[in-house]
C-alpha cells in the first residue's frame, strides 16, 4: 500500500517538499492542504500514528518550524518532517526541542547529521517557539486503550423521534466537551445527517474495500457535524447495506477507541446492523411514544435484545414526545414481558418549533436555546454517563445529573405536531 502524508507548503516551496519525500520514501505520495489549520483538522480524520506529516516553506504568518512543532504536540502524526533550505544549526536545534522527526534540506536531499533517525518525541509544556505566532487550535490525543461508551438507541416503530435524540445526545455530549461519533444504522434510509445540516450523506459503505475494512478507511468516512462531534453513515446507496453490516461490531469497537461516546441511531426493524449494535452497547434505549401498543412494542423489542444476550440491566426505556402535562407511574408497563427491570426515563415533547430547528439541521441551535426538551435529553445522558462513571467534568453535566428542573410560566417549547 502507498505511504499517505499530508502536507502544507506554499506554491513555491511544494516543489521542495516532493524533493524531500522522494529522497526520504519514493514510493510514498503526498496531499496538500490549502492552510495550516486545515492540515491540523484533517489528522482528527486519520487514524493516529498512521499518516506522516510534512511541512515545507508557509509563506504566511505562522512559520514551518511553528506549524510542524504544532503537530508534533497534537500527537496524530506518525511523524512530523520540516524541509527548510539552508537550515541553520538553530534551526535544527529549535526543531529537535520541539519534537520534529527530522529537518531536510532539499538543497542536500539529506538529513543532516545527527537527525537520520527520529529524535526523541517528549515535547516541552510550552511549544510556542520564541517571536513565532501559535496555531491555535485545539486538539486532544485519546488513548487507544481507552473504550468510550456505547449508547444505542432503538424502536420498533417509525416517527417516535429517534433519530432527533441521537442527535440531541451526541451534541449536548459536544457541548460538555465529549467527543462524540455518532453513528446511523439505518443503513438504508436512515436521515440522521440532516437533524446536522449535512447535505451529503457520509457513505457508511466507503469503509470496506475489498470485502476488508482497515482503521484509516474508517476514520476517513465520518463526517464533521460540530467541532466535536462526527458522523458515520448511512450508506448512499441502500443497495450497499447488506455489505456494511457484517463490519458493524468491528467499525463500533474502532470509534469507542479514538472517542469519548459513541451514540448510535437504528433502523425500525432488528437487522443484523442493530443486532451487532446492541449486543456490543452498553445502554440500549428502547424508545416509544405515547400512542396504543407502544409500550407492548417496546416489550417486544426489549425481549428480543434479552435473547440476543444484552443484560436487562443494560436496557432503559424511553417514552419519547411525552406530554408534560401528563404524570405516568414509573412502574407502568413493567409487567410486560421484556421490561420487568428497565427504568422509565420520560422526554417531553419539544413542539413545532424544536421539530423545525431539527428538520433544518440547527440541533445545536435548539441544545443552545434549552428549554424542558433539551433538560430532559440532557438529564437521561447525563445519568446514564454518571452510572458508567463517564461524567464529564463539567458543571452543566453535574447539574443534569441530579435530574431536570422544571420552569412555570411560557416554555420555549411547545407541543410537536409532527416528528423525525
Amino acid at each position: 500500500m502507498t505511504e499517505l502524508w499530508l502536507g502544507f507548503a506554499a506554491d513555491a516551496g511544494r516543489r521542495d517538499v516532493r524533493a524531500a519525500l522522494r529522497h526520504m520514501a519514493p514510493e510514498a505520495r503526498v496531499v496538500f492542504v490549502q492552510s495550516p489549520w486545515e492540515l491540523r483538522e484533517r489528522f482528527l480524520d486519520e487514524e493516529p500514528r498512521q499518516v506522516g506529516a510534512i511541512v515545507g516553506d508557509t509563506g504566511e504568518d505562522v512559520s514551518a518550524v511553528n506549524l510542524a512543532a504544532a503537530l508534533v504536540r497534537d500527537g496524530r502524526a506518525r511523524e512530523v518532517v520540516l524541509v527548510a533550505r539552508g537550515a541553520s544549526g538553530s534551526l535544527r536545534s529549535r526543531a529537535a526541542r520541539a519534537g520534529i522527526t527530522r529537518v531536510v534540506d532539499p538543497a542536500n536531499v539529506a538529513p543532516a547529521p545527527g537527525h537520520d533517525g527520529p529524535l526523541p518525541r517528549q515535547v516541552p509544556p510550552a511549544l510556542v517557539l520564541p517571536n513565532e505566532p501559535s496555531v491555535p487550535l485545539a486538539v486532544e490525543t485519546h488513548s487507544s486503550s481507552r473504550v468510550a461508551p456505547v449508547l444505542v438507541i432503538a424502536s420498533g416503530r417509525g416517527g417516535v423521534g429517534k433519530s432527533s435524540l441521537v442527535a440531541m445526545l451526541a451534541t449536548v455530549a459536544g457541548e460538555w466537551g465529549m467527543e462524540v461519533a455518532a453513528v446511523d444504522l439505518d443503513l438504508s434510509c436512515g436521515n440522521l445527517h440532516t437533524c446536522f445540516g449535512i447535505v451529503r450523506i457520509p457513505d457508511l459503505a466507503q469503509i470496506v474495500r475489498d470485502g476488508a475494512t482497515n482503521p484509516q478507511d474508517m476514520g476517513r468516512v465520518g463526517a464533521r457535524c460540530s467541532e466535536r462531534v462526527r458522523l458515520w453513515g448511512p450508506c448512499e446507496r441502500p443497495e450497499m447495506a447488506e455489505v456494511v453490516m457484517p463490519h458493524v461490531a468491528e467499525l463500533l469497537s474502532y470509534l469507542s477507541t479514538r472517542f469519548d461516546l459513541v451514540v448510535v441511531d437504528t433502523s425500525t426493524t432488528f437487522t443484523d446492523a442493530v443486532a451487532q449494535a446492541a449486543q456490543a452497547c452498553d445502554r440500549l434505549f428502547v424508545v416509544h411514544d405515547g400512542r396504543v401498543g407502544a409500550v407492548a412494542l417496546a416489550a417486544r423489542m426489549s425481549a428480543l435484545a434479552v435473547r440476543l444476550g444484552v443484560a436487562r440491566t443494560r436496557i432503559v426505556r424511553v417514552e419519547d414526545l411525552a406530554d408534560p402535562r401528563v404524570r405516568r407511574s414509573p412502574f407502568e408497563g413493567r409487567a410486560e414481558v421484556g421490561l420487568e427491570t428497565a427504568r422509565l426515563c420520560r422526554v417531553v415533547d419539544g413542539g413545532a418549533e424544536a421539530e423545525e430547528l431539527l428538520l433544518s439541521g440547527k440541533v445545536s441551535e435548539l441544545v443552545s436555546c434549552g428549554g424542558e426538551l433539551v433538560d430532559d435529553v440532557s438529564s437521561l445522558l447525563a445519568q446514564t454517563l454518571s452510572e458508567l462513571g463517564r461524567l464529564p467534568d463539567s458543571d452543566a453535566a453535574r447539574k443534569a445529573a441530579q435530574g431536570p428542573t422544571r420552569r412555570r410560566g411560557l416554555q420555549l417549547f411547545g407541543k410537536r405536531r409532527e416528528v423525525l
